[in-house]
C-alpha cells in the first residue's frame, strides 16, 4: 500500500478510523472524509501519531447532500491524479423520516446514494490506478430487507431498522452491478459486513430509547472497532483478493448474501433509479 492514494469516508471515528490507521501503517496516503472539521483535525493527528505516517489529511463533506459530494469530488481532483482505494464507510441511522435537501429520505441518501454518487464521480481517477479497489461497508442487516423505491422519497410508515436494512441491501446490490460494469478494467469492488461493532452509529441523532437499546445490544454482543475494521482492511489491501470482485465478505471470508441481494434484475433496477434521483453527470 506504499504511496497509494486511499480515501476513507467516515475515517474520523469507529471502524473508519481503525481502517485509516491500519492502511496508514502500510504506507498509504490517507484522505479521510468527515462532516466535522474539529473531529477530522483530531483524527488526522491521532492517525499520524499511531501510524508514524505523516501523509494523512482530511476533507470536509456532508455525504447526505449531493451538492456537498460534488464539491468533495472537485476538492479531491485538485489533490489527486488517481485513486487507488476508495472505502465507502460513512453511514448513519435516523429515528424518524426526514428528507435531505435533494428530497431523499435521509437513511438511503447517506448510506446508499453517497456511495453511488461519490464512486461514480471518482471512477475515472479510480480506473487510472493499477488494480484499484472499491470497498463498500454494508451489514448483515440486509438479510431481512427489501427495496421499496417509493420509500426513497415518501414516508410509508417509516421504521428505523427497516430503513437501515434497505440501505445496506442497496450497498450490496450496487456493488454487484458496479462489478459488472467494471469488468475488464482491473478495478475491483466488494462489500462487507463488519460485525456488530461497539460504535455510536446507533446512538447518533436517535431518541433516548433507541440509544439505550443500541447501547445494551452492542455491549452484550459487540466487537471492538478494530475488530470490525479487519474485513475493510483486508479488502482494501490483501493480495488474496486482488482479482476478486462483486462479492460480499464477513470476517475476511467470502459469504453468500441474501437471495434478493443476488437478484440481477433488482441490481440493474436500483442502478437505473439511482441515476434518476442522483445524476452522475
Amino acid at each position: 500500500m506504499q504511496n497509494k492514494n486511499i480515501i476513507i469516508t467516515g475515517g474520523n471515528a469507529g471502524i473508519g478510523f481503525e481502517t485509516s490507521v491500519a492502511l496508514a501503517k502500510q504506507g498509504g496516503n490517507i484522505f479521510i472524509v468527515s462532516r466535522n472539521k474539529d473531529k477530522a483535525t483530531q483524527a488526522v493527528a491521532e492517525i499520524k501519531q499511531i501510524s508514524g505516517n505523516k501523509n494523512v489529511d482530511y476533507l470536509i463533506a456532508d455525504l447526505s447532500t449531493q451538492k456537498s459530494i460534488r464539491e468533495l469530488n472537485k476538492s479531491l481532483r485538485e489533490r489527486l491524479d488517481k485513486v487507488d482505494v476508495l472505502v465507502n464507510n460513512a453511514g448513519g441511522v435516523f429515528p424518524e423520516f426526514k428528507k435531505t435537501a435533494d428530497g431523499l429520505e435521509m437513511t438511503i441518501a447517506t448510506n446508499h446514494f453517497a456511495y453511488f454518487l461519490l464512486t461514480n464521480l471518482l471512477l475515472d481517477l479510480i480506473k487510472k490506478a493499477d488494480n484499484a479497489r472499491i470497498v463498500n461497508v454494508s451489514s448483515r442487516s440486509h438479510l431481512a430487507a427489501s427495496i421499496d423505491f417509493e420509500s426513497f422519497t415518501t414516508n410509508k410508515g417509516y421504521f428505523i431498522l427497516k430503513a437501515y436494512g434497505q440501505s445496506k441491501l442497496a450497498n450490496i446490490l450496487f456493488t454487484a452491478e458496479l462489478a459488472r460494469r467494471l469488468n475488464g478494467t482491473g478495478t475491483t469492488v466488494n462489500s462487507l459486513h463488519p460485525g456488530l461493532v461497539k460504535t455510536d452509529i446507533g446512538i447518533k441523532q436517535t431518541n433516548w430509547y433507541s440509544t439505550l437499546a443500541w447501547s445494551l445490544y452492542s455491549k452484550i454482543g459487540g466487537i471492538t472497532a478494530a475488530q470490525g475494521a479487519s474485513t475493510s482492511i483486508y479488502l482494501a489491501s490483501s493480495p488474496e483478493v486482488k482479482n476478486i470482485t462483486g462479492k460480499y465478505f464477513a470476517k475476511c471470508k467470502e459469504i453468500t448474501p441474501s437471495k434478493l441481494a443476488r437478484n440481477t434484475e433488482l441490481q440493474q433496477e436500483l442502478w437505473k433509479v439511482s441515476e434518476q434521483f442522483c445524476p452522475i453527470a
